[in-house]
């Protein structure tokens, strides 16, 4: 959503902002520090509606500004009419796993299922095996005391020619509540990103935010979590849950978003596993999720930004 610019009377900004829902062009009026602030969601038709705003400044009691109230609010009835479709809609994809659509996304079904293999296979990770071992960053090695889990700059493992481990140590959980946590936010947000971009995006989205929070979370072992020996799909939640919360607000047309309270739980939850109290957790990866996430929203509207304004 971006500013535009203000109007003096809030009866006048009132009546602007009908004309621009009538034009097309959906916007937010609110009381600002230099009289009522214009906001216009779409920001291909910011030019238009800067155009249009300086028109009514020029001439605010032009008749046609007034035609547009009756318009304007039948298309808000309307709209109000389709979010509540919406939301009885999102409250069934996140109360119903076992619905026809729930399971329709072939990418976030995938991903459920080698996380749930991967869990058995490895017991939970309450046994070292050779399992876990081969889906770690870096494999398990004795040191000089005959003792495992030891850490190693450098990856030695994917330099040899294991690339499966910058991204395997995601399908790697510790204790059923770990892993079915993480499989409930999976299933929610990546259904969402999968049924609105394509299976083709999300899968990209999942490598990218699972090879970066993975490398960056190797890269600090002397953190709590840190080392080679993590595991969880976290980080990749994480960079799903910024990236639908981005879009949900910029973009809301996408039909992805989530719930304000959802926002405050995944915070609270970051900040909380910082502290410790929870154990070791792989803090950096969640961090570097979310910024993952964050910056995938972010950059095409930046872009086309910088596109029109090189137009310009």
């Amino acid at each position: 959503m971006r500013h535009i610019g203000s109007i003096p009377d809030q009866s006048d900004a009132l009546r602007f902002g009908d004309y621009l829902l009538a034009a097309g062009m959906k916007n937010h009026v609110e009381e600002g520090s230099n009289g009522w602030a214009v906001w216009v969601e779409d920001d291909d038709k910011l030019d238009a509606a800067k155009t249009e705003l300086a028109a009514f400044l020029a001439n605010p009691a032009d008749g046609r500004y007034d035609a547009a109230v009756d318009q304007a609010e039948k298309i808000r009835v309307d709209e109000e009419k389709r979010q509540d479709r919406r939301r009885k809609q999102f409250r069934d994809m996140r109360t119903s796993w076992g619905g026809s659509r729930q399971w329709a996304q072939p990418v976030t079904l995938v991903l459920f299922a080698v996380s749930m293999v991967v869990g058995l296979a490895t017991k939970f990770g309450y046994e070292e095996g050779p399992a876990m071992n081969r889906l770690w960053i870096q494999s398990s090695r004795a040191n000089d005391d005959g003792k495992y889990m030891t850490y190693e700059r450098g990856l030695p493992d994917v330099r040899g020619g294991q690339v499966w481990r910058l991204i395997t140590p995601i399908f790697i959980h510790y204790g059923p509540i770990h892993l079915l946590f993480n499989m409930f936010w999976l299933i929610d947000l990546g259904g969402q990103i999968e049924r609105s971009r394509g299976s083709v995006y999300l899968l990209a989205l999942t490598l990218f935010a699972a090879i970066l929070s993975n490398l960056a979370q190797y890269a600090a072992p002397n953190l709590a979590g840190g080392g080679p020996y993590f595991g969880g799909m976290s980080g990749v939640n994480y960079a799903l849950f910024g990236y639908v919360w981005i879009k949900g607000r910029l973009e809301p047309h996408l039909g992805m978003g989530v719930a304000s309270q959802t926002v405050v739980i995944m915070l609270v939850w970051l900040v909380l596993c910082m502290t410790s109290l929870l154990g070791p957790v792989a803090n950096v990866a969640h961090v570097v999720g979310l910024i993952v996430g964050v910056v995938a929203a972010y950059a095409p509207i930046e872009f086309r930004k910088l596109r029109r304004s090189l137009r310009s």
